[in-house]
């Protein structure tokens, strides 16, 4: 193979975008309802409030405000044996509940007023059926706040997005593997033998997975482009006695840009995404600084602060 000319931080961030996009593969919108509120009420109160049939672009409520969302659809029979996803983005944050309305998975938008050097922001994916059987029915209730991490608007209050996709699995997996080795290739030295290397990998994997259309970018190419990037993902020496732990954590202001009601209701929406993450990955490990968040998680939601003890 000729040797590619070496792209720029730029470039590769470009193809790290179109692999974003190629994470997921379109099927069908769900149907969208929402009862708003001003203040929070409770899943058994969940139909109280302003009734909205939403679509794409939709607004639905001013910051601070508060709604219970309603997805429903079908998953198509051609999704069978596929691993099905629900892509939501309400422009605010919501609290995705089970069937008798305790929190199960914190959801947030994707455009966020964040730091993107820190990574980018929001959790609009919600895993479903892997694999799906087909013509599975969509159910899901959510408990939404019409603000973004940092209790400011976003998007106007609209619904963004809300449909089913297909999981395209080694897609993800190579789009988190580039992400990693980005950022390390950031923190290089760039007259380093490993930067050059490193750099000179990268750029091979984005001109294999180059397409005019994401979700065109084949299966072949995804694969040669994961075993391009395994050895660079791998530890090499080192300090036999140095160990590393990478440890998530939450410390939220208590009631900083946002009212105290949506502060405690923000740590539920944190709790029940750190405990989804410590069953999907064994070893991962979440810490919490403030000891008010889980006397609130006890007093309020105190379904969800059974697992969180067991966790501890």
């Amino acid at each position: 193979m000729p040797r590619i000319a070496a792209y720029t931080t730029g470039q590769l961030d470009a193809t790290l975008a179109r692999l974003g996009e190629a994470r997921y593969r379109p099927l069908v919108g769900l149907d969208v309802e929402a009862w708003l509120t001003s203040e929070p009420v409770s899943y058994a109160h969940r139909r109280t409030g302003e009734h909205l049939r939403l679509g794409p672009g939709d607004t639905w409520g001013e910051l601070f405000d508060c709604a219970w969302f309603h997805f429903t659809g079908i998953v198509p029979a051609a999704a069978a044996g596929e691993h099905v996803a629900l892509l939501l983005d309400v422009h605010g944050e919501m609290l995705i509940v089970d069937d008798e309305g305790n929190p199960h998975r914190g959801l947030t938008t994707v455009t966020s007023v964040f730091d993107m050097s820190l990574g980018a922001p929001g959790k609009r994916m919600l895993s479903l059926h892997d694999p799906a059987a087909g013509g599975d029915a969509i159910d899901v209730w959510a408990d939404a706040g019409c603000n973004d991490l940092f209790g400011n608007l976003q998007g106007n209050g609209t619904l963004k997005e809300a449909r089913i996709v297909t999981v395209r699995s080694e897609v993800r997996a190579l789009y988190y593997d580039m992400e990693v080795l980005l950022d390390l290739l950031r923190c290089l030295p760039q007259d380093s033998p490993t930067y050059r290397q490193l750099r000179a990998a990268l750029t091979e994997v984005a001109h294999l997975v180059v397409a005019a259309d994401p979700q065109m970018i084949s299966e072949a190419a995804i694969l040669e482009s994961r075993a391009l990037l395994a050895p660079h993902l791998q530890r090499h020496g080192g300090d036999p006695a140095l160990h590393i732990s990478a440890v998530g954590h939450a410390h939220m202001d208590l009631a900083w840009l946002w009212p105290l009601r949506e502060t405690i209701r923000k740590g539920a929406r944190t709790f029940s995404t750190a405990l989804d993450l410590i069953d999907r990955y064994p070893g991962y490990v979440f810490g919490a600084s403030q000891p008010q968040y889980f006397a609130w998680m006890k007093s309020e939601y105190p379904v969800l602060y059974e697992p969180i003890r067991a966790a501890v």
